[in-house]
This record gives structure tokens, C-alpha cells and sequence, in this order.
């Protein structure tokens, strides 16, 4: 039987890799609505690595909201582990 904090380590890492999905999220609908002249800017086989940054202050209702949950995510992300004094090297943040 696993610990309450190897349970909430998972829950964590669980969070984080939601956290990744709602920022794939983001991306998306960002690069088809506002930013639909950067689809396709990037070559087939290339890489670009989008920040948060990227599309704060975008118009787009969906894409704000999305932003405010990743920032609920990360917040109760770092109060877990802190709480639980849980070290970054425990969890895979990429």
C-alpha cells in the first residue's frame, strides 16, 4: 500500500501533466482564431516552444479562461508541495 504522500505526489504530477494539456489547449484555439497567421508558420519537423506569455492579452474569452486555469493549476501545484514539502526533483514538469 502506497503513502498518503506518494498519493499525493501522483495527485501532483497528475495536475501537471493536466496542466499541459489545457496549455495544448491554449495553443489551439489561439492558432485558429487570433493567431491564425502564425498556423502553419512553423515548417514540418521544426519546433517552437509557446509561452503563456504568448497569448496574454488575446481577445478570446476561451483562451483567457484557459489561461486563469492553468494559473489555479500551477498555484495548487506549488501549495501541494510545498505543504507536503514535496522537492521539484520528485515531479516531471516537462
Amino acid at each position: 500500500m502506497s503513502s498518503t504522500r506518494e498519493q499525493v505526489v501522483t495527485a501532483i504530477q497528475d495536475l501537471i501533466d493536466y496542466r499541459h494539456t489545457v496549455f495544448g489547449n491554449i495553443v489551439n484555439i489561439a492558432l485558429k482564431g487570433e493567431l491564425h497567421h502564425l498556423d502553419g508558420a512553423v515548417d514540418i519537423g521544426e519546433t517552437y516552444e509557446f509561452k503563456m506569455n504568448h497569448f496574454r492579452g488575446l481577445d478570446d474569452i476561451n483562451v483567457n479562461r484557459l489561461i486563469k486555469l492553468c494559473e489555479v493549476i500551477d498555484e495548487n501545484i506549488f501549495l501541494m508541495m510545498e505543504d507536503n514539502d514535496i522537492d521539484v526533483n520528485e515531479v516531471e514538469f516537462e
